[in-house]
């Protein structure tokens, strides 16, 4: 029995050239319509075949009619156009304007494409897999080499993220490494998939690259497709394996293929997908979530809610995004250095303005590139709410973490931020209802810093450790974590150390800073009048603060920090002369530190810009160092604060598990309420 004339409609790669030697072999009558720039130009020299361009699908209908073609298969890559860079002719405007094809992702366009050409134009559309049913990806390895429990547990990780974006008919294929999600396709194709996980590479056991069909799609178009090149440009990339659903892909040449996985050190695995993660409507596991900290204390939340979000999904999340070392410590890879971010200030900010911009530009397009399960940014609002308003309506859940202080200055802000977050975390318990009443849902947390080691340091051991005699007055001096804050502190802390040492020869200095400033701070220590010992970590930190007898503090998060450690301290800030002249006006509290404001009274001493000066500061620390009841009376203050701001809240409910549980809380509820769209694209 003769089989029907077959039209090829063929694109990028060999799986097309593999039909055409199969009708060959079986004596099949076909006729191939090429596409321009797709389909290999030398691959049917020697067979019937017509070259079209991609926006002609009217002309390819006639080819395969005159050509006597009653089934069609489509084979082979083709590169998703821009409506704008095609002619289309009368055909494809119309089927464009008949099924809206800006809005439709490649699978549902391709269905559409099925149905026009059966429905409308009498052609039966087959599947590659039916010619060439050795090809469709089998369960088991394809070479020598098997996954081992990592590359398993990256597979499933991959799985849930390529799954994930199928069901928002964006692609078919994602990278992960190290149960991270590296980078997930887009309709730019695999090679740059490969690309984007090569850039993002983590350090130790390659990533595996996972392709699985679209959950509903039409299993006679565009099933995913590997071969050889596919095993060579993985290896490029520095992954150890690629995984292929079996029954819903293809492999190109099989047997080329586990050799050059062998050859290449590689496992190729055909897997199967359980039916319970295929099941429609079915909500996938959060595959990833992307967070932006811009300074150190952000980072260290990030850092405190990525370890909460982990054991809250045991382990089934992973993470991108900007951050510092506490975050890549979590499994964070960084699209490019925190501190870049760590400005603040008219005067600091307006000569990075267009570094920013850019920064800005290039985060806000990878997000959208990878939609993420949600984007959480912390603090760092200059930067993180621009990017966050280039995402409003994308889908994309956006939750901000540390409330701007509306309370303080600014209260406008308010109403602003209401207009493009989905959820704010607040860590302030007053904080709340300033926002609530612009109708942005806001949750009181509690401070992080709660969570910390601060109230456990040891004190004697770090005296002894660093040579530091008992008999030693030993101030902890703590100029901030930007090197702006250092550059304009340092000089009159020195100054404030040369007075009190007038009175208190055994006087010594500790500065607990980090890495991003460590370099400053012992180049600016190096002429003080005390001996100074600067120690980086919190369990060095947190010994220090045990170890002071009073701290100098710029004013910030470590005040919570020396409350916990209940070390009694003076505060001050300072900022550049211009910045203050912008916001002076702005300010609607009394107080800088975080004890007096919740207190609403002033029991730390405070001494800002005009304020902050060598002889008031000594003086202050002097009366800490003598009166025994001022520190006494401190330390109550602190106790009362610590309160206030959670310390007592249910046992075992840290501030960073409550804020993990709203993040999860608020993304499964944007998923059940509002699905995922694909990004947007041209056929």
């Amino acid at each position: 029995m003769m089989l029907p004339k077959l039209g090829i409609l063929a694109g990028g790669g060999r799986l097309p050239v593999l039909i055409v030697q199969a009708c060959q072999r079986e004596k099949r009558d076909f006729f191939v319509v090429a596409f321009e720039d797709e389909a290999d130009p030398d691959a049917f020299g020697d067979v019937p075949h017509v070259w079209v361009r991609i926006g002609a699908v009217g002309t390819s209908i006639a080819h395969l009619r005159e050509a006597g073609c009653t089934e069609v298969v489509m084979a082979g890559s083709v590169t998703r156009p821009s409506f704008s860079s095609i002619i289309p002719d009368k055909w494809t405007a119309q089927f464009v304007a008949k099924y809206g094809v800006h809005n439709l992702g490649d699978g549902n366009l391709l269905k559409a494409l099925v149905q026009a050409l059966e429905d409308s134009e009498g052609f039966k559309i087959i599947g590659a897999d039916s010619l060439l049913p050795d090809l469709l990806a089998k369960k088991g390895a394809y070479g020598k080499i098997e996954p081992d429990w990592q590359a398993e547990a990256d597979i499933e990780c991959a799985l849930d993220a390529a799954l994930d974006i199928g069901r928002q008919d964006i692609a078919q294929g994602a990278v992960a490494q190290m149960g991270q999600v590296l980078a997930i396709e887009d309709d730019k194709g695999t090679n740059v998939l490969l690309n984007t996980a090569r850039k993002c590479r983590l350090d130790g056991p390659g990533g595996v690259l996972v392709k699985v069909k679209k959950p509903g799609q039409e299993h006679r178009v565009d099933l995913p497709t590997i071969g050889v090149t596919t095993v060579e440009e993985a290896s490029k990339a520095g992954l150890r394996g690629i995984a292929v659903q079996s029954g819903g892909a293809l492999v190109v040449d099989p047997k080329a293929v586990g050799l050059a996985a062998d050859q290449a050190g590689m496992f190729v695995i055909g897997i199967q997908v359980p039916e319970k993660k295929l099941t429609p409507g079915k909500v996938a596991a959060v595959p990833m979530i992307y967070l932006i900290a811009g300074e150190p204390s952000g980072d260290l939340l990030g850092a405190r809610l990525m370890d909460a979000l982990k054991k809250q999904t045991k382990g089934k999340i992973s993470f991108t995004g900007i951050g510092g070392t506490r975050m890549e410590e979590q499994g964070l890879k960084s699209l490019f250095p925190m501190a870049e971010l760590s400005v603040m200030g008219a005067a600091e900010i307006i000569p990075k303005i267009p570094r920013l911009l850019a920064r800005i530009s290039e985060t806000a397009a990878a997000i959208e590139k990878l939609r993420p399960g949600a984007l959480i940014t912390i603090d760092a609002p200059d930067f993180c709410f621009r990017v966050a308003k280039r995402l409003k309506g994308k889908a994309i859940p956006l939750i901000h973490y540390v409330a701007p202080s509306v309370w303080a200055w600014r209260p406008g802000r308010a109403k602003k931020i209401a207009g493009f977050l989905d959820h704010l975390l607040c860590l302030l318990p007053f904080e709340p209802p300033f926002f609530e009443r612009q109708r942005l849902p806001a949750t009181f947390v509690g401070h992080s810093i709660l969570e910390s080691d601060a109230g456990a340091g040891r004190g004697p051991e770090f005296r002894q450790r660093h040579g530091i005699g008992a008999e030693d007055e030993l101030i902890a001096v703590l100029p901030g974590s930007r090197l702006g804050e250092v550059s304009r502190l340092g000089k009159v802390f020195g100054e404030t150390l040369f007075l009190l040492k007038k009175n208190h020869p055994n006087l010594r200095a500790v500065i607990p800073t980090t890495d991003t400033v460590a370099g400053a701070v012992r180049r600016m220590t190096s002429a003080w009048p005390v001996p100074t010992l600067v120690v980086e970590g919190d369990p060095e930190k947190y010994d220090a603060f045990a170890a002071a007898n009073v701290a100098l503090a710029a004013s910030g998060t470590v005040s919570l920090e020396l409350a916990m450690a209940k070390t009694p301290c003076v505060i001050t800030y300072k900022i550049n002369p211009l910045s203050y002249l912008v916001v002076k006006n702005l300010f609607k509290v009394a107080y800088a530190n975080l004890i007096n404001l919740v207190l609403e009274r002033e029991a730390i001493p405070e001494f800002l810009q005009g304020a902050c000066k060598a002889e008031f500061l000594a003086t202050a620390l002097e009366d800490l160092l003598r009166d025994e009841g001022r520190r006494q009376r401190q330390i109550e203050a602190y106790e009362t604060a610590l309160k206030s701001l959670g310390q007592d809240m249910k046992k075992g409910s840290s501030p960073s598990m409550r804020a993990a549980t709203v993040v999860l809380e608020v993304i499964n509820a944007h998923q059940g309420a509002h699905p995922r769209p694909g990004p947007p694209s041209d056929p």
